[in-house]
């Protein structure tokens, strides 16, 4: 059977990586040797220019928490991020002591500078900018501001590695950076995150995360198991999926917790677990070595995909993202009236599309728990509603991507029928990952 088209689920994971997470599962010794740990940290600085030092986590959020700590966030402190993200975010600035401050965002899915300038107060320690789905923002603009203002400037690459910015790729743009290797990010390693700073201009910054991260545990090495399991067990539930069995065998695997979600329970809760912060298990950096060797084929990928849909969309969908220089296009969100209805044909029709971000903090189970008021970031409330994200993952074929501007075409027609009044069916592909 066919793989289905699905923007989520192991969407990195090709023949070799299925293969490469057996031959480490079924090799003890490479869940413990640090060598691949260090061999990743060598790897990954060499695709910036410039002397830089990388530090590796399991995970972006304790990247960011690593961050954070380094650079003396303490209580009251406030860190600007933009609302329309990930709960992992703010998460990690609470569990620094600190108050997230939510920044609305513009067309580009990223934080507006204008608002970015009202939201500064005395509080202010760092700003955090995140080109989201790997599309990047008025970065020149955000820098000033945060120049004038004395302030860090953190990037969030976890949607955005090889993207690039006048030249310069993201993660050097700032005053440090983070990346994650999550399960459907640009590369993956199932759960990995790494921190890239600078060694000549940021010396001081350097130290501190260097002090910081030597304090850090490993994870449990059952942890690190669970994740080897992620990209075997989907090699299977993925050919299934579209038949039911595919599912089923997902909801127990995850019920028995061979499989681990991408955000526990106590996450979206704003609450800590035990895993986070930790170093980088052994065995998943094999994992995320490999990848490391597909980054240019994979993004070269995307953007042809993004391409194709551009010019496909022209005249179909009223809305685009801005066709900016040097994205990577992680995913292709698009903004429809009823982005609920969208996604419930697609779904009918074989086709899972994906819901970053359905709200401003997702999947936050109560919003004020993250610090978020209603009414802060009206722009971003109001495409949280909208955004449709489309796929654009490595394995994706060119009738696929004609499969899906055609579901998209129809979708509009009956929605000019309607009068785009829609139907609000079931939102979101992502949860699949999550909340199956």
């Amino acid at each position: 059977m066919m793989r289905p088209i699905i923007i989520s689920l192991s969407p990195n994971t090709e023949r070799d990586d299925v293969l490469l997470a057996i031959k480490v599962l079924f090799s003890p010794w490479l869940w413990f040797s640090k060598r691949n740990i260090h061999l990743l940290e060598e790897k990954f600085p060499k695709m910036f220019s410039g002397n830089y030092k990388s530090f590796a986590t399991n995970s972006g959020r304790s990247a960011l928490y690593l961050i954070l700590k380094s650079l003396g966030v303490k209580k009251d402190d406030e860190v600007l991020l933009q609302a329309f993200t990930c709960i992992a975010v703010p998460n990690a600035i609470l569990w620094a002591g600190a108050i997230p401050v939510y920044v609305d965002i513009d067309e580009t899915y990223n934080i507006d500078p204008k608002d970015l300038e009202k939201k500064i107060t005395k509080k202010t320690k760092a700003i955090i900018v995140q080109h989201t789905f790997g599309i990047l923002g008025d970065v020149g603009a955000i820098k000033r501001i945060a120049r004038k203002n004395n302030l860090v400037l953190i990037e969030d690459c976890a949607h955005s590695l090889g993207a690039t910015f006048n030249g310069k790729r993201v993660g050097t743009l700032g005053d440090v950076a983070f990346f994650s290797f999550g399960r459907d990010k640009i590369l993956s390693s199932v759960f990995g995150g790494m921190i890239l700073v600078k060694t000549q201009t940021q010396t001081e910054i350097q130290i501190q995360i260097q002090k910081m991260f030597n304090t850090l545990k490993w994870p449990n090495t059952l942890w690190g198991i669970q994740q080897l399991l992620h990209p075997i067990a989907f090699s299977v539930i993925l050919p299934l999926y579209n038949s039911g069995l595919g599912k089923l065998i997902l909801l127990i695997l995850q019920k028995f917790h061979f499989l681990s979600r991408a955000v526990c329970e106590e996450e979206k809760r704003g609450e800590q677990p035990k895993t986070f912060p930790s170093r980088m298990p052994p065995a998943l950096s094999v994992l995320a070595i490999k990848q490391l060797t597909k980054l240019e084929r994979f993004n070269r990928h995307r953007r042809e995909i993004a391409k194709l849909y551009f010019s496909k969309f022209a005249n179909i969908v009223k809305v685009l993202p801005p066709d900016v220089s040097g994205a990577v296009w992680l995913r292709f969100p698009i903004s429809i009236n009823d982005a609920f209805g969208l996604i419930s044909y697609a779904k009918r029709r074989g086709i899972l599309f994906g819901d970053w971000y359905k709200s401003v903090v997702m999947p936050a189970e109560n919003l004020s728990k993250v610090g978020y008021t209603f009414g802060t970031c009206p722009n971003a409330e109001k495409l949280s509603k909208m955004v449709v994200n489309l796929p654009t993952y490595p394995g994706m074929k060119v009738e696929e991507v004609l499969k899906v501007v055609e579901v998209v075409r129809e979708w509009e027609g009956e929605e000019g029928k309607r009068g785009g009044k829609g139907n609000r069916g079931s939102r979101g592909m992502d949860g699949a990952t999550e909340v199956v």
